[in-house]
């Protein structure tokens, strides 16, 4: 009894090391396929420009180094996810693309930034996307990051401030209804623009400044023309022909 038992463990024991050594060892890489999802291949070119000098068909590759090339594909500012695989020679590199969360114009030039706050391309002018966000600061609102631009954290934190705050309050005009605002960053607080209304707010970004504003717009019941101050203890209003100051 003993004898056939020895005899199984030992052949499967074989058996093992055999797949091991066939699935670990080094596959001469013939061809590259890039396959791209998720967006309309706007990407491609910036994709393709990072990942075919990192591989090279006639080239061999072990399991090792493919998952180093997925963590290095996936770390691109244009990649949502990546996945690779390699069958028969074909290296198939399986990538979802990033699609833009927000704009940022700056220095007459907006950037289109990803979910993860790289800048993804940058267009000459202002570019039709929502949300878009203005920034007017003494310093460039971007960084390096790994070889790529990416916005600032301080500023990522500041947007999304101001979504949320934006979220629970509705801005309304008696005669046009709900309202929109152009945001625009600075260094020291939040505009708000309101261009049908031709209306400007300015915040700083405590909590207070803002609570101020939204008990405010209660109470007058609708933004009117004018300029209105909330960043300091007083509100101050600027219209066309009289300036006052009210408590906030």
């Amino acid at each position: 009894m003993k004898k056939p038992i020895i005899l199984f463990l030992l052949i499967t024991a074989i058996v093992g090391i055999i797949v091991y050594g066939f699935t670990t060892a080094p596959q001469k890489i013939k061809q590259v396929k890039l396959e791209i999802s998720g967006g309309n291949g706007i990407w491609k070119p910036q994709i393709s420009q990072q990942i075919f000098p990192l591989v090279k068909p006639g080239e061999s590759i072990d399991p090792e180094e493919l998952e180093y090339l997925k963590e290095t594909i996936n770390a691109l500012p244009w990649v949502k996810s990546c996945e690779i695989a390699l069958k028969n020679g074909t290296l198939i590199i399986r990538i979802v693309e990033s699609n833009p969360s927000i704009g940022i114009f700056f220095a007459g030039n907006t950037y289109l930034i990803g979910d993860d706050g790289f800048v993804l391309d940058r267009k000459s002018g202002l570019y039709p996307i929502n949300p878009l966000y203005y920034y007017k600061g003494k310093t460039s609102p971007f960084t390096m990051e790994n070889g790529f631009i990416k916005l600032k954290n301080i500023i990522e934190m500041e947007i999304s401030l101001v979504k949320e705050r934006l979220k629970s309050l509705k801005i309304k005009s008696l005669k046009i209804g709900e309202l929109k605002p152009e945001i625009t960053i600075t260094d020291i607080g939040i505009n708000l623009i309101f261009p049908e209304t031709k209306t400007i707010v300015y915040l700083d970004n405590s909590g207070n400044s803002w609570n101020n504003f939204i008990k405010f717009d209660k109470l007058v019941n609708g933004l009117v023309s004018g300029i209105y101050d909330f960043r300091f203890s007083n509100l101050l209003i600027r219209g066309r022909s009289q300036c006052s100051n009210k408590k906030s």
